[in-house]
């Protein structure tokens, strides 16, 4: 049966996903989260996206990026994939696939559901056990909302002025709002590995 094609438009907002083959922690070895950034990075400078959320976990990542040109995207995942798979492997000798399947990419169509998605991204640390609060996992865009942390992967999500009139009151309320016990993240943004 025929994949089904990717939805491909335009100043789209995307929840970029992929996992480690047998769910492997590509990011693990030393290294490895410090060089994943650097080639997120440089795909910002190569391609024209904006990263509004992100995580990286210890075997997958969840980025929320919106791109310019839809066609882009491919290209983009495809080099941030090989590029880190390539580097991965003269680090480690490993052979194979270093990745699972393809990579996800719902689009996010609801423009409400983008922060609500950012939280889920965010929250991956805490659901999974590795960090008992957000601000204490390093690798995710969440210090950037909720402390004003530096951070030159992420550009602001275009919703989170909706927190606050002062940044101060965008920090409070941002952290307020990922420590929600509940989490409504739409159908299409929840993608099971």
């Amino acid at each position: 049966m025929p994949r089904k094609p990717r939805e491909l438009e335009n100043n789209a907002v995307y929840h970029l996903i992929s996992r480690g083959n047998n769910r492997l922690g590509v990011f693990e070895i030393e290294g490895g989260y410090q060089h994943f950034a650097e080639l997120l990075r440089l795909a910002k400078i190569r391609f024209n996206w904006k990263i509004y959320h992100y995580c990286l976990m210890p075997n997958h990542f969840h980025i929320l990026a919106e791109v310019a040109l839809g066609e882009d995207l491919p290209k983009l995942m495809q080099a941030l994939l090989s590029q880190y798979a390539r580097w991965y492997r003269y680090q480690t000798a490993y052979q194979g696939h270093l990745w699972t399947c393809r990579y996800k990419s719902p689009m996010i169509n609801k423009e409400s559901y983008m922060l609500e998605c950012g939280r889920y991204i965010e929250r991956n640390p805490v659901r999974a056990k590795i960090a008992p609060n957000p601000e204490e996992y390093l690798w995710s865009s969440y210090r950037f909302y909720a402390f004003g942390g530096h951070d030159i992967l992420v550009d602001e999500d275009p919703y989170y002025a909706s927190f606050g009139s002062t940044k101060w009151e965008r920090q409070i309320n941002y952290r307020a709002f990922v420590e929600l016990p509940h989490e409504a993240v739409p159908a299409s943004s929840k993608v099971p590995f």
